[in-house]
């Protein structure tokens, strides 16, 4: 089922390809990869002076440069093999090289010794912790072997990137792997795709696994495999996901030097596949009354269908598109916006938008309408500061004159200070303002007529009440005054004549 690959060779340049997966590493994690010195855009980097596939058969020493503003906190480089750690060391000493600017060289060196370590196809990973906590990575692929033993054979060397602690993945992820072979030929790649178990990378031998699957692209690979690439350091190819349930899933690499050969290497990694968008439930008033103190957006009830509501993102976007006033848009957007309170006071048509995203970039979105329906004013009328309502009578005469004032309307706090007022007689716009004094209009003959005071809000929104106006004068009944003025004036000629009849009357003398 392994069929070998057919490929030109091409050495990348170890210290370029370990910068990239670098910057890659630390965009999933969402580190900076600057120093202290960020703002001035000096990155710390990590280099090792050793290419891939170098052969080791005798004490070799070679150094580990770190370039950063401080020196760093820690380091240490361990080589492995497909099943163990065959050798681990910390570094905490670190010499110091040259200054350039704002930054200086860190090194110390990496001494191996193949009667400690043995034979073996290793890949050495150096890691080093810079001042700030930020992890750096360099990897290379190396073979050693002991001198005089000639029955050796070396597999070739695997090792995938991890480009990421999240491990999560939708649609598609690229497999990038360190592999080099001793003497340059041509490696033959498998790979199995199986959901995890519950210890994740468990998996036997080659021999075992019925769900293998040639990645060579000289072969007909699986469907879900693209065209793979190695040049003689690396191996690149693309998995198609989609047909993947969601789910954890464990992605085994295998690599021979030829089909037959009976030693090979291998390596794992364990993948979250999340293939599905996020099942948006949204809960959103159809219709508010204008005023309403809070309005509650919920979506709390938004769910990933395989692994739930942690990691989600929300995005809500509140835009108005009717009523008066400037259009409103606002955002709202983080983890903890699953449910949302707004303060719109303001009538009109507002498109309400949720966008929820996961944590492999897979986005649901829902969108529906709100409408804020205008609460017209209502009209308060008082005159010569008693109340009056609609259709009560008023007297005037054409001498006096009386105020009125319709101040104490009331409306929704948008509106109120807003509002017209507008006084009409006879259904005629006359005056317009909150209060005034009126006397009887000119042009009016009869002896009443109809003053109606229209409270309007900036949604042409109106309240209004009539009151009839009166002229009595002319109705054979005199005006309280005159009444006031003739009961007062018959009281007086009463109690003159009363007088006059007590002085006229004999007084006792005394004896």
């Amino acid at each position: 089922m392994l069929i070998n690959a057919v490929t030109t060779r091409a050495m990348l340049n170890t210290r370029n390809r370990g910068s990239a997966v670098l910057v890659i590493l630390l965009l999933a994690l969402n580190i900076p990869a600057l120093n202290s010195k960020a703002e001035n855009d000096f990155p710390a980097t990590l280099s090792i002076d050793v290419e891939d596939g170098t052969v080791i058969d005798e004490e070799f020493i070679f150094t580990a440069l770190f370039i950063d503003e401080l020196e760093p906190h820690s380091a240490s480089w361990e080589l492995s093999d497909s099943t163990s750690t065959r050798h681990y060391v910390p570094v905490s000493k670190f010499h110091q090289g040259v200054t350039s600017g704002p930054v200086t060289e860190w090194t110390f060196d990496i001494v191996i010794s193949p009667e400690t370590i043995g034979s073996c196809s290793c890949i050495l990973v150096v890691s080093i912790i810079d001042s700030e906590g930020v992890h750096l990575v360099e990897s290379a692929s190396i073979f050693i072997r002991i001198l005089g033993v000639t029955d050796e054979s070396f597999s070739p060397t695997l090792h995938i990137h991890e480009t990421g602690l999240d491990y999560w993945h939708s649609e598609s992820y690229a497999l990038d792997a360190l592999s080099s072979t001793i003497d340059g030929t041509i490696p033959a790649f498998s790979t199995i795709i199986r959901p995890s178990s519950t210890i994740k990378c468990t998996y036997g031998g080659i021999e075992d696994e019925d769900s293998l699957y040639a990645v060579n692209y000289n072969s007909t690979p699986h469907s879900s495999l693209s065209e793979t690439t190695w040049d003689g350091d690396t191996l690149n190819f693309d998995i198609d996901l989609v047909d993947f349930d969601d789910g954890w899933h464990d992605i085994i690499i295998f690599a021979q030097s030829e089909i037959e050969d009976p030693t090979y290497s291998h390596d794992c990694i364990s993948i979250k596949i999340d293939n599905t968008p996020p099942r948006i439930v949204l809960n959103v008033p159809k219709e508010l009354p204008e005023g309403t103190d809070m309005i509650y957006l919920d979506a709390s009830s938004t769910f990933d269908e395989y692994w739930g509501i942690q990691g989600l993102t929300y995005t809500w976007s509140i835009k108005r598109s009717g009523g008066s006033g400037e259009g409103i848009n606002q955002v709202f957007s983080g983890p903890d916006y699953r449910s949302i309170e707004l303060d719109i006071v303001s009538s009109g048509v507002y498109n309400v938008t949720l966008s929820v995203s996961d944590n492999a970039g897979n986005m649901g979105l829902s969108t529906t309408t709100l409408e804020i329906v205008n609460m017209a004013p209502i009209a308060r009328l008082t005159i010569d500061g008693e109340d009056y309502f609609d259709k009560d009578q008023v007297t005037l005469y054409p001498d006096s004159a009386i105020f009125v004032d319709a101040s104490s309307s009331t409306d929704t706090s948008n509106d109120i200070d807003g509002l017209r007022y507008v006084w009409r007689v006879d259904n005629v716009p006359t005056y317009e303002g909150s209060s005034r004094s009126i006397s009887w209009p000119d042009g009016v003959d009869d002896n009443s007529f109809v003053l109606s005071i229209e409270v309007i809000d900036d949604d042409s929104e109106s309240s209004m009440i009539s009151v009839t106006v009166v002229d009595n004068s002319e109705s054979g009944n005199p005006p309280l005054s005159i009444l006031i003025l003739i009961i007062s004036g018959s009281f007086l000629s009463y109690s003159l004549f009363r007088r006059s009849k007590s002085e006229d009357s004999e007084i006792p003398k005394w004896n």
